[in-house]
């Protein structure tokens, strides 16, 4: 859907290479500005895939990429960066506020090569504001934004730490998402205006920004602050909770809506051994765990499937990926020989013009993730390099070999 796009990737680690990926997935062309010296540290970081291109985190994140290797601390590696720039549709980098504009690639110095630029600056704290030069990481990000508290389970007080870690990244995933959107809407709005824009993408704001519902009723209503024995569908509610079956195993229940709520009730005190009302075994949590307790949950599974009642099963992570769901969707691909989660976003089939459908890099061929500085020379011939050109700026250690 977006190809023809250029986007300059100036990211490393997680939350940057997550927003260039969408992008690289939905067809456009990234390319990821790399240092000579090692590139993006994720590459060496985790379990080794057995790839020029590095560990298997760095390639489920940069599938589809180019790699281009840039000193940008040299006055070559800068004058190739603007070049590069001059032909973008988008540029995103992950630098601490002024380090691009100390370095003379700040959105002003792009902008003079490229007014229809969309540049993008993510950061933990963003450009502004009193921790916007402080060194981050996504726990931290939770942490600031009132998010991490919410996770508390032990009381206060006790020996063990009452915040557990969450398990994923939800600052720099969602900073990711957020990226995506803002280069998108850039690129969106150049196309209409004519004129680039720079947006500062913060973590932890995108993470704040997900408190909207939790914090509503006490910014609004002056009711009481968001913690967690205070949060609506947080485990207070029957209908919405997390229930232990004869197995050991769990079951999520979501029926919020009456409707859902009563088909339920009814199937449980068909199946309750007590032959209690539907009305009882609604009337509170400890009831409805009793009936859930009684059967398996793969006997709850098959006894509600096909009805309207919103419970599923909490699988663990091998059984997600394992599943018939992520089978039907092709939420898992192969990349270089690597398994890989895959794009989250479908296209329907028949919606685009046939002849782009199985295009190199596209979801149904993915492209694997670079080697360090693999597409160095196609880019500079490009750019109006000659190889003599290349070859000196190699040896300089501009770009790498």
């Amino acid at each position: 859907m977006l190809s023809g796009l250029r986007v300059l990737d100036l990211t490393f680690y997680l939350p940057g290479p997550y927003a260039t990926l969408i992008l690289a997935d939905l067809g456009a062309e990234v390319i990821k500005i790399e240092n000579p010296a090692g590139g993006d540290p994720l590459r060496g970081l985790g379990p080794d895939g057995g790839s020029p291109a590095g560990s298997v985190f760095f390639q489920a994140l940069n599938r589809g990429k180019k790699s281009v290797t840039l000193d940008l601390k040299t006055a070559e590696g800068r004058e190739a960066f603007l070049r590069l720039a001059a032909t973008a549709d988008g540029l995103v980098e992950q630098y601490r506020p002024g380090v691009t504009e100390r370095l003379g690639l700040g959105y002003e110095a792009v902008r003079a090569v490229n007014p229809r630029l969309a540049y993008v600056s993510l950061t933990g704290y963003g450009q502004t504001g009193p921790h916007a030069a402080e060194a981050g990481h996504d726990l931290n990000y939770m942490a600031r934004s009132g998010l991490l508290s919410l996770f508390a389970e032990a009381p206060e007080g006790t020996v063990a730490a009452p915040f557990p870690l969450p398990p994923i990244q939800f600052a720099d995933l969602n900073g990711g998402n957020l990226t995506a959107t803002a280069l998108l809407a850039g690129m969106l709005s150049a196309r209409l205006t004519g004129e680039g824009r720079h947006v500062d993408v913060a973590m932890t704001d995108g993470i704040v920004a997900l408190l909207s519902l939790t914090a509503s009723n006490y910014l609004a209503a002056g009711g009481p602050p968001p913690e967690r024995p205070n949060l609506f569908l947080a485990g207070g509610e029957p209908f919405y909770n997390i229930y232990r079956s004869a197995d050991g195993r769990h079951l999520s229940v979501g029926a919020l809506e009456p409707k859902f709520w009563a088909n339920l009730c009814r199937v449980l005190a068909e199946s309750d051994p007590e032959k209690k009302d539907p009305g009882v075994i609604a009337s509170n949590r400890e009831e409805v765990a009793r009936v859930f307790a009684t059967r398996t949950a793969a006997e709850w599974v098959e006894r509600l499937a096909g009805l309207d009642v919103c419970v599923a099963p909490i699988l663990k992570v091998a059984e997600a990926l394992a599943s018939e769901h992520v089978a039907a969707r092709g939420l898992v691909i192969e990349a270089g020989g690597v398994r890989q989660i895959g794009p989250a976003l479908t296209v329907v089939p028949g919606s685009e013009p046939r002849r782009r459908a199985g295009a190199p890099g596209s979801a149904a061929s993915p492209r694997p993730a670079p080697r360090l500085g693999e597409h160095n020379r196609e880019t500079l011939l490009a750019l109006g390099y000659g190889e003599a050109d290349i070859q000196a700026l190699a040896a300089r250690g501009v770009i790498s070999e």
